[in-house]
C-alpha cells in the first residue's frame, strides 16, 4: 500500500508540474504573440499616420498656394487667410511626420520625409517672398517670380516625394494589416490550444484527485483503525505492565520519570503522580548491598551504551520511607520506528526471599561440607577398621587352618572317616572366610573416598590390562573377547580394571557347555557414555536380575566358587562415578550388563580391536 501511496503522489506532482508548465508555456507564447500583435498594429498605425500626414501636408502646401495665388491676384490680405493657416499647421506636420516615423524607421520612408522638408521649406519661403514681392513692388513683380517656374518645379518635386510616400505606406500598410491577421490568428490558436490542454489537465487532475480524495479516506480509515489498535496495544501494554508481578520505572531520554506500575509505586514508596518529572536517580536510590556504596544505575547504562543493562550482585534500594530491598533488575533502550532512543524501561524485582533461600543454601552448603569432611574421617576410620579388621580375622584363621591340617596329616590314621570328613570341612570354612574378608575389603576399597586425581583412561588399555590378569582363565575356558572401539573415561585405574575383570570373569564362570563369547561396546550418550558386556552363558530369570547386585546374593549356592560380592563391587564402583548398572538377560540365552560412566569429550578412539584366545 505504501508503494501505491507513493506512486500515485508521484502521478499528482508531475500532473501538476505539467499543468503549471502547460499554463506557464500558454501564457509566454500568448503574450509573446499579443506583443508581436500590439507591435503590428503599432507599426500599421505608424504607417497610416504617415500617409495621412503626408495627405495633410500636401493639402496645406496647396492651401498655402491658393492663398497666395488669391493674394497676389487681389492683392487684399483676406485671400492670405488659407495660406496663414497653411503656414502655421505645416511645420507641426513635418515634426509629427518625424516623430511618428522615428520611433520606428521603416525602409525608405524617413529618407523620403527627410528629402521632402527642405522642399517644403523652400516652397513657403518662394511662397512668402512672392507676396512680399506683391506688397512692396507689385503686382508685375510678384508674378514674374511665379513665371520663372521656381514654385511649380518645387511643387512639382513634393507632389512626386508625397505620392511616393503614401504608395509605401498604402503598400506597407497592406502588408501590415495581413501582419496582424496572422499574428491574431496565431494568437487565437495559441489560447484555444493552451486551454484545452489545460482544459484535459483539469479532468485528469479532478480524476486523480478523486481518487486521491479516496485513498486519503481509506487511508484515514487505516489511520484511524491503527489509532484504536494502537490505543488497544497500549491499553493491554499499561494492564500488562500494571499486572505484570515486577516492578517497571520508564523515563525519558533525559533520565526524567514518566510512569511507575503499582508494584514499582510500592517498592519506592513513591506514587505516580509524586514521580512524574522527577530526575530517576532520586526515585530509585540503589546501593551496594554489603558496603553501602552507591551503584550505578542500569538506565544510565543503557541510555549511553543503548544496549541492555543489568545490575551488579547484591544491589539494595533505598525506599521513600528509608526501608533497604534488595533488588535484582535490568534496563533497556525504548526505540521508535526509525531505531532512534526515546526513553529507558527499567524492571526490577523484590529478591529478599531469593537472599534468604541463599543465606539457607550457603549455610547448607557450609554444613554439606562439614558433615563430608565428617564423613570422609569416618569412611577413613571404617577403612582403617576393614584393614585391621581383615588382618586381625586372617590371623586366627590361617591358625585354624594350619592346626586342622596338622592334625589331619598327622592322625590321619587315628581319625574315623567321619572325623576326617569334620576337619576338611573345617578346612574348606576356613578358606571360603579367608575369600570373604578379601571380597569385603575389596568391596570396601571400591567406596573408598581418595583424594587421587582422577585421570582420562583409554577404555581399550584398561581392557588390555584386564584381559591380561584373566588370561589363565581365558585360555582355560577357550573364550573369545571382542570389543568395539572403546572412550576414554576420567576415572582410577584401579577401579575400572576391577569393574571389567568382575563382569568379564562372571561371563566366564557361569559359561555353557558352548566356548565362552564376550563383547564389550560403548555408546556415546552426550555427558555419559553406556558400556555394555554381553556373554552367551547360562542366562539370568527376571526375579534375580535385581538381587543380584546385593552382598552375598548368589544364584547356585556352593555349586561356583566366589563369595557373592563381585557384582555388589561392580554396583558400588559404578555408582562411585555417578552412574548406573543393570542386567538384561533370559536364562539360557545370555546376559548383557550394562553400565554408565561421566564422558571424558576430548578424548575418542576411532579404531575397533579384536582380542580373542
Amino acid at each position: 500500500m505504501n508503494l501505491g501511496f507513493k506512486i500515485r503522489q508521484e502521478v499528482e506532482r508531475l500532473s501538476l508540474f505539467i499543468a503549471l508548465l502547460l499554463v506557464l508555456l500558454t501564457a509566454i507564447f500568448s503574450y509573446r504573440t499579443w506583443a508581436a500583435l500590439e507591435h503590428a498594429r503599432a507599426e500599421a498605425l505608424i504607417t497610416r499616420q504617415v500617409g495621412d500626414g503626408t495627405i495633410a501636408l500636401f493639402s496645406s502646401l496647396k492651401d498655402a498656394e491658393t492663398g497666395q495665388r488669391g493674394f497676389l491676384l487681389t492683392g487684399d490680405d483676406h485671400y492670405l487667410e488659407p495660406y496663414l493657416r497653411a503656414v502655421r499647421r505645416i511645420p507641426g506636420s513635418l515634426d509629427a511626420l518625424l516623430g511618428a516615423e522615428g520611433r520606428r524607421p521603416l525602409p525608405g520612408q524617413l529618407q523620403r520625409i527627410e528629402s521632402l522638408k527642405p522642399l517644403v521649406l523652400d516652397k513657403l519661403d518662394e511662397l512668402a517672398q512672392t507676396i512680399e514681392l506683391r506688397r512692396s513692388k507689385g503686382f508685375d513683380a510678384a508674378l514674374a517670380m511665379v513665371r520663372s517656374d521656381r514654385g511649380k518645379g518645387e511643387m512639382d518635386r513634393i507632389r512626386a516625394i508625397c505620392g511616393e510616400i503614401e504608395a509605401a505606406s498604402d503598400t506597407l500598410l497592406t502588408q501590415q494589416r495581413e501582419q496582424v491577421r496572422a499574428t491574431a490568428f496565431q494568437a487565437g490558436l495559441i489560447s484555444t490550444l493552451g486551454c484545452a490542454a489545460v482544459f484535459a489537465l483539469l479532468i485528469l487532475a479532478t480524476i486523480t484527485i478523486r481518487k486521491g480524495a479516496r485513498h486519503r479516506e481509506r487511508l484515514i480509515e487505516d489511520l484511524q483503525r491503527s489509532e484504536e489498535e494502537a490505543r488497544a496495544a497500549r491499553d493491554l501494554l499499561q494492564t500488562t505492565i500494571s499486572s505484570i508481578g515486577d516492578g517497571v520505572i520508564t523515563a525519558d531520554t533525559s533520565g526524567k520519570v514518566a510512569s511507575l506500575n503499582p508494584v514499582a509505586q510500592s517498592l519506592t514508596r513513591w506514587t505516580q503522580e509524586q514521580a512524574a518529572g522527577k530526575p530517576l536517580a532520586e526515585i530509585f536510590k540503589i546501593s551496594d548491598e554489603e558496603t553501602g556504596a552507591p551503584a550505578e544505575s542500569p538506565v544510565d547504562t543503557a541510555l549511553r551504551e543503548g544496549s541492555v543493562a543489568t545490575l551488579a550482585h547484591h544491589t539494595s534500594l533505598t525506599a521513600k520511607d528509608g526501608r533497604h530491598i534488595p533488588i535484582d533488575d535490568c534496563a533497556a533502550p525504548i526505540r521508535n520506528a526509525t531505531g532512534e532512543v526515546t526513553g529507558v524501561v527499567l524492571v526490577f524485582r523484590d529478591v529478599t526471599q531469593r537472599r534468604e533461600a541463599e543465606l539457607v543454601e550457603k549455610k547448607a552448603a557450609a554444613d554439606l561440607v562439614r558433615h563430608s569432611e565428617l564423613l570422609e574421617r569416618s569412611n577413613a576410620e571404617l577403612q582403617h577398621f576393614a584393614y585391621a579388621a581383615s588382618h586381625d580375622l586372617r590371623e586366627p584363621l590361617r591358625t585354624i587352618t594350619a592346626y586342622t591340617q596338622l592334625v589331619q596329616h598327622r592322625s590321619a590314621s587315628e581319625l574315623d572317616r567321619k572325623s576326617a570328613e569334620c576337619l576338611q570341612f573345617i578346612v574348606a570354612a576356613a578358606e571360603r572366610m579367608g575369600q570373604l574378608i578379601d571380597a569385603l575389603l575389596d568391596y570396601s576399597k571400591a567406596g573408598e573416598v581418595t583424594h587421587r586425581p582422577l585421570t582420562a583412561l583409554h577404555m581399550e588399555n584398561v581392557l588390555a590390562r584386564t584381559l591380561g590378569n584373566l588370561n589363565g582363565s581365558i585360555e582355560q575356558n577357550k573364550a573369545v573377547i571382542t570389543h568395539d572401539p572403546l572412550p576414554a573415561i576420567m576415572g582410577d585405574q584401579t577401579h575400572l580394571e576391577q569393574l571389567l575383570q568382575n563382569l568379564i570373569g562372571n561371563a566366564l564362570k557361569y559359561r555353557r557347555q558352548d566356548d565362552p563369547h564376550v563383547h564389550i561396546a560403548a555408546r556415546d550418550l552426550g555427558n555419559e557414555w553406556l558400556f555394555s558386556v554381553s556373554d552367551n552363558g547360562q542366562g539370568i530369570p527376571p526375579q534375580y536380575q535385581t538381587q543380584i547386585f546385593e552382598l552375598f546374593k548368589r544364584l547356585h549356592g556352593q555349586q561356583y566358587p566366589g563369595s557373592g560380592i563381585g557384582l555388589a563391587t561392580c554396583k558400588r564402583l559404578v555408582e562411585r562415578y555417578g552412574g548406573r548398572i543393570w542386567v538384561e538377560s533370559e536364562a539360557g540365552k545370555g546376559s548383557t550388563f550394562f553400565f554408565t560412566l561421566p564422558a571424558a569429550a576430548e578424548f575418542r578412539l576411532g579404531a575397533s580391536v579384536g582380542v580373542g584366545n
